[in-house]
């Protein structure tokens, strides 16, 4: 089947089948391993919920920011919005933490081997993806306005106090950065080991990735579902590609920014809305993009030139 695709998708493909990500962290028994680490699971969350709900006991005031459906709006709105990113970035962090040290410690192994494996964090990686997915974010800007959006960046609006414009970025730079780590950590780290003792098809891989990222969002419009289990299957394409889950950060950062500093206040673009089939024109371009630059990052890493038409010799 491989000879009816390019050579270059097929050298892509079976170097991703060969990831470090997916290859075998050893140990006999491997059910029984897994048990435990559902057991060590169980017991982490237990302790990082009671975390959780003694944090947020003693801080009445943040709950309610997490239950209600809206921050009024108001000019100190972006004051409660870093918060509302803050308390996010730890809600995600607390459980990402358990379900990593669980899968250390039923595998015996360190936490870097379900990260980026036999090598140490790779800060170009991340700040490749970063600034890759920004320079996408700007160039769809004009692609959503012709779709329709309005665009009124909240950084930018008027009815908002000066004085909470610095706090807001510094705020959900901190919030956001846990929250994507912590995410990846669990989809791109975590999840794609365990999925790889069954199978270390890329594709699949990624299929699966993508559908358990966005159901775990619970959004139950189609298409805010497909959109985003694309971004989820790339960022697997990349941690099975670069060796890690850096790129995957840093992408996963630069999209949640651009759109909490550019589109909508965070709390307002976590809320489920109804989307036109049409809005994932965007988003299909900004997979095609993003996965042209990882194959440059991981063609660079390797030291393999792409390839060129032969020509003759003079």
């Amino acid at each position: 089947m491989m000879r009816f695709v390019s050579p270059t998708f097929a050298a892509a493909h079976a170097a991703a089948a060969h990831a470090s990500l997916t290859a075998d962290i050893g140990g006999e028994r491997p059910w029984l391993r897994f048990a435990r680490f559902l057991l060590f699971a169980v017991l982490l969350l237990a302790a990082a919920f009671l975390v959780v709900g003694i944090a947020l006991a003693a801080l009445p005031g943040l709950s309610h920011q997490i239950s209600s459906e809206h921050l009024p709006d108001g000019p100190l709105r972006l004051a409660d919005e870093g918060t509302f990113a803050l308390l996010l970035g730890f809600l995600l962090a607390a459980p990402a933490a358990a379900i990593l040290g669980a899968a250390a410690l039923a595998w015996r192994q360190p936490l870097s081997a379900f990260l980026w494996p036999r090598r140490r964090f790779d800060a170009m990686q991340f700040g490749v993806g970063m600034l890759a997915m920004t320079a996408v974010g700007v160039i769809t800007v004009p692609l959503y306005l012709l779709m329709g959006s309005e665009w009124n960046p909240p950084i930018l609006d008027p009815r908002y106090a000066d004085s909470t414009r610095i706090t807001y970025v510094l705020a959900i730079v901190a919030g956001l950065l846990a929250a994507a780590a912590a995410e990846e950590v669990v989809f791109r780290g975590v999840l794609l080991r365990l999925t790889g003792l069954v199978t270390r098809a890329p594709l699949v891989l990624c299929l699966v990735n993508g559908v358990l990222f966005s159901a775990f969002h619970l959004d139950p419009d189609p298409v805010a579902f497909v959109a985003r289990a694309l971004p989820g299957g790339v960022w697997t394409w990349a941690a099975l590609r670069l060796g890690g889950v850096e790129f995957a950060i840093g992408a996963h950062l630069a999209t949640n920014l651009f759109i909490g500093l550019f589109w909508d206040p965070l709390s307002e673009a976590a809320l489920r809305r109804d989307s036109a089939w049409i809005d994932l024109g965007p988003e299909v371009l900004t997979a095609v993009i993003m996965i042209v630059f990882v194959e440059r990052l991981a063609n660079r890493a390797a030291g393999v030139e792409p390839a060129r038409s032969a020509r003759p010799a003079p």
